[in-house]
Formats: C-alpha cells, structure tokens, sequence
C-alpha cells in the first residue's frame, strides 16, 4: 500500500469520526469555527501615577475540536508581540515577562495545544517616560490577539462520461477537515444531471473556495491569513495556468471567501465510450488570529 494511499485512508477516517463527511452532490462538507476561550483579561491596576507598573493577565483556552499551534512571537519580536500587538511603547516598557503552557511549560515562543489545553500570560508594564506624562494623564489601549496556526485539506470526487447513456456512478464525495477555515469545492460549466459529473463537450472548471467561517457580529472579530493552496489532480489534468497560483498571503475577515478557478485539460475526454473518476484535492497552511479586545490603562499626574 503506498504512502499516498495510506494518508487518504486515514484523512477519511478523521473526517468520518469528527462528522464531516459531505453528500455526494452538495457543496463540500465542514464542521466549527470556535477555536478561543478566553478564560481572564484584566489589568491590574487599571489606573496608575507616572512612574508606576500595572500588570496585564491574559488566559486562554483552545475550546475547538483540534489542536492548534500558538506561535507567540513575530520574527525578532519578544515579549509575546503576537498576542500583546499593541502595549504603547513610547510610555511603557516590560519589566517582567511571564508565559505558562499545557503541564506548566515555561518560557517557550510556541506552544501545541490539543483541545481545552490553556496558555497563561503576565505582563508587568512600566511606566518609563514620567516626564512626558501630560498634566491630565495618559490612556494607553492595550490590545490583545490570538493566533492559531493550522492546516486544512479536502477533495471532491468527480466523473467525466462521453455522455449520458454511459453508465457511472452516484456515489461521489466531497470533503473537508475541520477548523476555522474550509475549502469549499464546486464544479462549473457541467450539463449533467450530477454537478459532480462533467459530459464530452462542457467547459469542465473547478472552483475552490477559501472560507472564514466566522460569523459577522460574533463576540470576538478573525481573521485569516493563508498560502495560496497546494492543488493536486489525480485521473486527469489540469490545463497550465496552475489555478491563478500566486506567492501573496491570502488575507480574509469573519465571513469572507477567496475563490480560485481552475480548468480541466480537455484531454481527459480522450478515450470514448468511458466513463472515469477522479479527483481533486487541495491543501494549505494558515493563521487564524482572533482579535479578543481591549484593556485600558490608565497614567495620571501626581500633583505636588
């Protein structure tokens, strides 16, 4: 048994056990957009005199279904940069640091994190530039993301037929893993009772839709960047454009979709009087990062 082979047996089975099989003639089945709870985010105290330190707590817990890896930090960053994006640092700096993973690991830049497993954060801020505190205070707006590194794959399975009166099959699949992003594939240009099904003559396309599933209006706002996706043809060809592939980061908020249009090479009609399955798969890595909020400090001036 090839490798191949034995990766899509056990894609197959991950998909059965976590509920995502789709029907056969609908659009390719997913399951579940929530990744994040957030069990604490405070700062303590939220107002302080110049000179002073307020500590921000952040907690955290992976409430989805699969494991998610936290990468912490940005290239040369420290400090958790990723998850604190904004700490004002013109007036504060860090005197101390604190992050705790899944059994009490410390000090790491990324953490794997299977379900329910919980990140804690602690920042000590200080306030470093007392004499440009204006006589009325100063508000600093500390915000907070999360991101969530994954994978998703899916295929669909197709079938191309010189024409009706050819015998196939109805049994076709479509499906994805799950996660905060999907691809959902559909076909285009078919003329067959079965839109998994492409006749001699139709303009056989393929589009494969990128999805955020988040909801527009949910508690917490998301965003996805991913690679533009890994597309694989296996039992007939695509034509050589490569589906529009591009190098850019592909970026898409709560609700929105990136489609990718690919075309099937005509040659796969090539032999008459047959009927052939095939299928198309496609495959990419991304980032999901939740804007959780805000937290507000608050500098005021210490009269004489």
């Amino acid at each position: 048994m090839n490798l191949k082979f034995e990766a899509l047996i056990l894609f197959a089975l991950v998909l059965i056990t976590s509920g995502c099989l789709g029907p056969s003639d609908g659009e390719t089945e997913s399951q579940g957009d929530q990744a994040l709870e957030v069990v604490d985010m405070s700062v303590q105290p939220s107002e302080i005199y110049a000179g002073s330190s307020s500590t921000a707590n952040l907690h955290i817990r992976n409430s989805g279904e699969l494991p998610a890896t936290l990468n912490i930090n940005s290239e040369g960053g420290q400090y958790a940069d990723r998850v604190l994006t904004n700490r004002c640092r013109d007036i504060f700096s860090i005197s101390d640091f604190q992050v705790s993973g899944p059994g009490g690991v410390t000090g790491e830049s990324e953490y794997e994190l299977q379900e329910r497993n919980e990140v804690r954060f602690t920042w000590v801020l200080e306030n470093i530039n007392t004499d440009r505190v204006p006589l009325y205070g100063y508000s600093c707006n500390l915000k907070f993301q999360v991101p969530f590194d994954y994978s998703v794959t899916a295929y669909r399975q197709l079938q191309f037929k010189e024409s009706r009166e050819i015998e196939g099959t109805p049994d076709l699949e479509s499906q994805s893993s799950a996660g905060p992003m999907t691809f959902r594939i559909e076909t285009i240009g078919s003329t067959a009772e079965s839109s998994s099904t492409f006749l001699k003559g139709d303009q056989a396309e393929i589009a494969i839709y990128m999805v955020n599933q988040g909801d527009q209006g949910t508690d917490y706002t998301g965003f996805i960047e991913a690679d533009f996706p890994e597309i694989e043809a296996s039992g007939f060809e695509l034509s050589e454009d490569n589906c529009g592939e591009t190098e850019e980061t592909i970026t898409m908020y709560n609700g929105e979709s990136e489609r990718i249009r690919c075309t099937v090479d005509s040659s796969v009609f090539d032999d008459p009087d047959s009927s052939l399955r095939g299928e198309i798969e496609a495959s990419t890595d991304y980032t999901y990062v939740q804007n959780i909020g805000d937290q507000t400090v608050e500098v005021q001036y210490r009269g004489n």
